[in-house]
């Protein structure tokens, strides 16, 4: 698990948790983040146990719950679809947003999240610039998401 953290000045997303095993592609969202200033809290999980771990932890007060979560579907201990099933049983989706950043590109896996409570779905480009460019977008949709919370 990496965790980065920094000032929450011009960031358009608080603590956001990435569940990705890859390490290309955990470097790329970090540069990505880090490029794009608009996340104050990163932290990776490389295992959807870690990740559920931290969550369990959370939901009883031993840590700070992230305020959105960037997930992989293809994962060495399980899947994405897993987590976003088992978060669904705890959060909606307007109290743990949850983007999922796959590198496949199958609709039934598109469908399949949305299904499962997924608020996002977006496909891993092959490009740094797209990358970032996604990267960026999808902070600031949970930006979006938080400030609509904070006015109800």
């Amino acid at each position: 698990m990496t965790n980065r953290s920094t000032t929450s000045s011009g960031r358009q997303c608080g603590g956001l948790a990435y569940v990705e095993d890859n390490d290309a592609d955990a470097v790329m969202i970090e540069t990505a983040v880090q490029q794009s200033n608009c996340v104050y809290d990163l932290t990776r999980y490389s295992s959807v146990a870690g990740f559920l771990d931290h969550l369990d932890a959370a939901g009883v007060g031993e840590t700070v719950r992230p305020e959105a979560v960037l997930l992989d579907i293809n994962l060495p201990d399980g899947s994405g679809f897993e987590v976003l099933e088992t978060v669904r049983r705890s959060y909606s989706l307007e109290e743990l947003p949850i983007a999922v950043f796959s590198g496949g590109e199958s609709n039934a896996d598109l469908h399949r999240a949305y299904d499962l409570g997924a608020n996002l779905y977006l496909n891993k480009p092959m490009e740094f610039p797209e990358y970032r460019r996604r990267i960026a977008g999808i902070c600031g949709f949970f930006s979006r998401l938080t400030r609509s919370r904070e006015v109800e």
